[in-house]
């Protein structure tokens, strides 16, 4: 009882926290929580990164410098730039709700790679199992959702299908980086059936785009022999089978793209009306969360419900201006050149968290993950793996390595 009403007084809990000896373990289990949650609740997904933040908070400084390297200093650049366009925003008013909106977005990179820079690669390991785990049960959701004609397309429970199909391509990319391993502790056809329900899922969420890079992470992991085709050629096979099905059993959508195939879903519009306004703040933009304001040809859209430019290249130029366009490129560029480096070509996980992200960044040309308060937690989360290998010999004199 004593332990109790001690915990509810604000100074005991922080006493509390600054005396734990294994700051790490309890991280450890935060980030496995977030990985298990980007599509399940972004309530408990904004909670466990909200936590995640106050313990690295509580960490020493000089501990933190250790793990901050050129990634880093990309996102922290990129981050200052948002800021700044927040601060000289033409609408203030509107720009200023990025400070606590896109929050955990600014924060929630330098705690995860702090953390991930001192786990063993068996607990990095274990944490993307979790994420991969999760990503089928949101696949079965999705599924089930379409099945039974709640939505027209498959989507999760607390997104739409723009989001669904752009987080299912990263879990796409780390169920071939894992085929190979998981088959040796589980049966073979039991793993591919994972795979199938996945792309699927991904092919029900009808994005087009999205289901283009699927198949191109198909090619790519089949030419890098990260699945034999005994087990591809069935899983493309299945695939085929079960989208016809289910195709009988929700028709609607469907439909409307095989009536419309070249159709631009507005994008036309969006696009022509944001070079209308690319010249009038290049420098700094026009601020974050600002299109309701700007956008000047609403009259024109069959949607009328559109809420941003539908390309993550614009959304930046536009909010950020050069400056944030420039080095949102420049970390896409580093990320090429040191994954090309040391990813491309590796055969675990390290393989599927490069490829992931060069499938956000290709996805963000058709929707986007800057202002999606799920998609960029989970850019984040694999941008801190990433960081956590590549800089890898930096993190040896880390006080928390396990």
């Amino acid at each position: 009882m004593d332990f109790i009403k001690n915990c509810t007084n604000s100074n005991s809990v922080f006493n509390l926290l600054m005396n734990l000896k294994n700051k790490s373990q309890i991280a450890f289990y935060l980030i496995g929580a977030i990985a298990a949650s980007f599509l399940l609740s972004l309530v408990l997904l904004q909670l466990f990164f909200a936590a995640l933040i106050m313990l690295w908070l509580l960490e020493p400084n000089i501990e933190k410098k250790k793990s901050f390297g050129s990634i880093e200093i990309y996102f922290l650049v990129f981050v200052c730039i948002r800021i700044l366009s927040i601060l000289f925003s033409e609408h203030f008013e509107l720009s200023v709700h990025a400070l606590y909106k896109d929050a955990l977005f600014y924060i929630g990179f330098f705690p995860l790679v702090f953390y991930l820079k001192s786990f063993s690669q068996e607990r990095k390991t274990r944490i993307l199992e979790v994420f991969l785990l999760f990503s089928i049960v949101v696949s079965i959701i999705g599924i089930s959702k379409f099945l039974f004609g709640i939505k027209p397309r498959a989507e999760s429970i607390v997104s739409g299908y723009a989001s669904f199909s752009t987080f299912l391509l990263v879990g796409l990319t780390i169920y071939f980086s894992f085929f190979s391993d998981l088959k040796k502790r589980i049966n073979p056809w039991l793993v591919s059936f994972g795979g199938i329900l996945i792309l699927l899922a991904i092919v029900l969420a009808l994005g087009r785009a999205d289901l283009g890079i699927a198949i191109a992470i198909f090619f790519i992991a089949t030419i890098q022999k990260k699945i034999q085709l005994k087990y591809l050629l069935p899983i493309v096979g299945m695939t085929a089978l079960l989208s016809l099905f289910s195709f009988q059993q929700n028709s609607s959508e469907i439909k409307v793209r095989v009536s419309q195939p070249a159709t631009m879903s507005d994008r036309d519009i969006l696009w022509k009306s944001a070079f209308q306004l690319s010249l009038q703040h290049p420098f700094l933009g026009f601020g974050p969360r600002t299109f309701e304001k700007i956008f000047p040809n609403r009259n024109l859209l069959l949607d009328k419900g559109v809420g941003g430019w539908h390309n993550d290249y614009l959304t930046v130029y536009l909010e950020s201006g050069i400056l944030g366009v420039l080095i949102f490129l420049f970390l896409f560029f580093q990320i090429i050149k040191d994954g090309f480096k040391k990813f491309l070509f590796a055969n675990n996980w390290r393989w599927g968290v490069f490829i992931s992200l060069v499938a956000m960044f290709l996805s963000a040309a058709m929707s986007g993950f800057v202002n999606n308060p799920i998609l960029s937690l989970l850019f984040v989360f694999l941008l801190a793996y990433f960081s956590a290998e590549i800089e890898g010999e930096k993190i040896k004199s880390l006080s928390y390595q396990l």
